[in-house]
């Protein structure tokens, strides 16, 4: 298994895979001589995307290299496979698939994390590390949520927030919740549809902020599951033929604003409606954090080093831009030519690093026009 250690105990147990209350699948989880194995997958009504049952399944759980994550997979008894599906149910906040034993009686009602408390201690031994009690087999959405970064979910006035700190151990490290929330301006200024990122001390640990922008009716399933091309050209086909190509170029024009290094095909996507699997909309635009120099110190910002930094996905930030740019985006960027922050007080960001940041975005719009 990629993501989930096998188990030593020899047992074969049957599984249900739900979306709400509906058994979409059903397969058997075997385990002989310490090798696990899904068998008896009988497919009943998947989305197209969910081609192997097994595959899906064990990729719902969080990466384990994340910070805090190990720890908590093994205290709550979620570092193997059948451990992780008993005591999560393979929930997810991304869509309304879970997982349940055959025999099971449990409901959608009595298990959804939209609509059900969040397990206060394993959030925040994601987020912070250390002890805050044994209370940690219950489902929450510590345990399927991707990402390196320590996170957590709160509930704040009805609405589900996700919170996610910075990386830590250097003197240059930190800065990754600013970059999130200095991202989320360049988007508004460039009238891209994103996810809105505030920024706060939780727990007196910086953090960026954003809500959760899936709910029971409308889920999210990234294009790594969507399409295996990889491809600038291909990957635009691919997403032009479901919701058009617009949004995805402003997606590479926006990445080139902010020299985001980390998008990859796990972190846009689409939105679907949960109970039909249609693809109703591109997802926005979220997860920002590895941009706008995050790593940099204050002798970095130069040509050279700018220079340095390319995406994941493709070789350039500004060929790919110029290649996409479309006359409203052209005009969009035109308008952005003087851009400044507007937000530059929260949490003293020194002033001279948001007026780099401020250039540099001019300078990424002056190439790409150019």
């Amino acid at each position: 298994m990629n993501k989930i250690n096998s188990v030593s105990k020899d047992e074969s147990t049957n599984y249900s895979l739900m979306n709400k209350n509906e058994i979409v699948a059903t397969f058997t989880l075997e385990i002989k001589s310490g090798l696990v194995r899904i068998t008896n997958v009988h497919a009943l009504r998947l989305p197209f995307w969910i081609k192997d049952v097994g595959n899906f399944i064990t990729h719902r759980a969080a990466p384990r290299g994340r910070e805090h994550i190990k720890e908590l997979l093994v205290r709550s008894g979620c570092d193997n496979i059948k451990g992780f599906l008993d005591v999560t149910h393979a929930l997810a906040l991304t869509d309304t698939f879970w997982v349940k034993q055959a025999d099971s009686n449990l409901s959608w009602e009595k298990v959804s994390l939209f609509c059900n408390p969040f397990n206060e201690v394993v959030a925040h031994t994601a987020f912070d590390g250390g002890m805050y009690g044994d209370n940690l087999s219950t489902p929450s959405p510590e345990y399927s949520t991707d990402g390196t970064f320590a996170k957590c979910w709160i509930r704040e006035n009805d609405q589900i927030k996700l919170l996610k700190r910075g990386s830590s151990g250097a003197r240059n490290t930190g800065l990754e919740p600013y970059s999130e929330f200095y991202s989320s301006q360049v988007a508004d200024a460039f009238s891209a549809e994103h996810v809105i990122y505030d920024i706060r001390n939780y727990n007196n640990r910086l953090c960026s902020v954003c809500n959760c922008f899936t709910n029971e009716q409308y889920g999210f399933v990234p294009f790594s599951l969507i399409s295996s091309k990889s491809l600038p050209a291909d990957i635009i086909d691919e997403y032009s033929k479901r919701v058009g190509d617009k949004q995805l170029a402003d997606m590479f024009i926006f990445d080139a604003l902010i020299l985001n290094e980390d998008r990859h095909k796990g972190n846009f996507g689409f939105i679907f409606d949960t109970d039909t699997y249609e693809i109703v909309s591109a997802a926005p635009l979220f997860d920002h954090n590895v941009s706008l120099l995050y790593y940099a110190e204050k002798e970095d910002f130069n040509e050279k080093y700018i220079k340095s930094r390319i995406p994941k996905l493709y070789d350039s930030f500004s060929d790919l831009a110029k290649a996409v740019l479309y006359p409203d985006a052209r005009r969009k960027l035109i308008n952005m030519k003087n851009f400044e922050f507007e937000d530059k007080s929260k949490f003293a960001l020194p002033e001279w690093r948001v007026k780099e940041l401020e250039r540099i975005i001019r300078n990424q719009i002056k190439l790409i026009l150019d």
